[in-house]
């Protein structure tokens, strides 16, 4: 089973003692900026794939016609 835990919240749990207010807010800012990169960049890739595939399909269909 997957942990789905956002990084904000996994933050949550580390001793942040030593750290000021604003490096505790600048280091979960950091963190949901990350995860909206690589959310975006997994998103871009399985969009390029499923276009992949929707063309492969196409031309391999048009190639069985013709046989």
């Amino acid at each position: 089973m997957k942990n789905n835990q956002t990084i904000a919240e996994l933050l949550a749990n580390v001793n942040s003692a030593y750290l000021t207010d604003a490096e505790k807010y600048e280091a979960i800012a950091r963190a949901e900026r990350a995860e909206y990169i690589v959310a975006g960049i997994s998103s871009a890739i399985k969009a390029v794939k499923k276009a992949a595939l929707k063309l492969k399909a196409v031309f391999v269909s048009s190639s069985a016609q013709h046989a």
